[in-house]
């Protein structure tokens, strides 16, 4: 009975993949829900990985993948960061540490175009720097 709901929803998963490429997966969320996890926590290649080493029987790569699933802690500033974002006057928790990297260069060089390019988060827009869009044309 297990090895058909964890088929199913290997399936589901698989079925509904591009459809939803923006939002939601419904297939994604049946896997954690037999999983009992939180969707959100994992990335779908974690939750799939989570399958298998369930279905295998392999208990030591189910706890390792469990315990380091739920990444929301990663957004924390690391010590490095928090030095970084003091150095160019920012908030660490606003910025990528590439980001920080960039505005203190540019600050050392004295272009205060690019750093109020960076700070105002310019940099993001997707006119600006053009993201690869997966699935079907958006």
């Amino acid at each position: 009975m297990r090895n058909v709901l964890a088929s199913t929803a290997f399936a589901l998963a698989l079925s509904a993949g591009a459809a939803s490429a923006g939002g939601a997966n419904a297939g994604i969320d049946q896997i954690a829900h037999y999983l009992g996890v939180n969707a959100g926590a994992y990335s779908s290649v974690e939750l799939h990985q989570l399958l298998a080493a369930r279905n295998a029987g392999d208990q030591s790569t189910y706890a390792y993948l469990l315990a380091h699933g739920d990444r929301s802690s990663d957004t924390a500033a690391t010590a490095g960061k928090e030095q970084l974002a003091a150095q160019a006057g920012l908030n660490a928790n606003d910025y990528t540490a590439a980001e920080l990297i960039r505005v203190r260069d540019a600050q050392l060089r004295g272009d205060l175009q690019e750093v109020n390019f960076v700070v105002s988060h310019q940099n993001r827009n997707s006119i600006v720097n053009p993201q690869v869009q997966v699935g079907r044309d958006s």
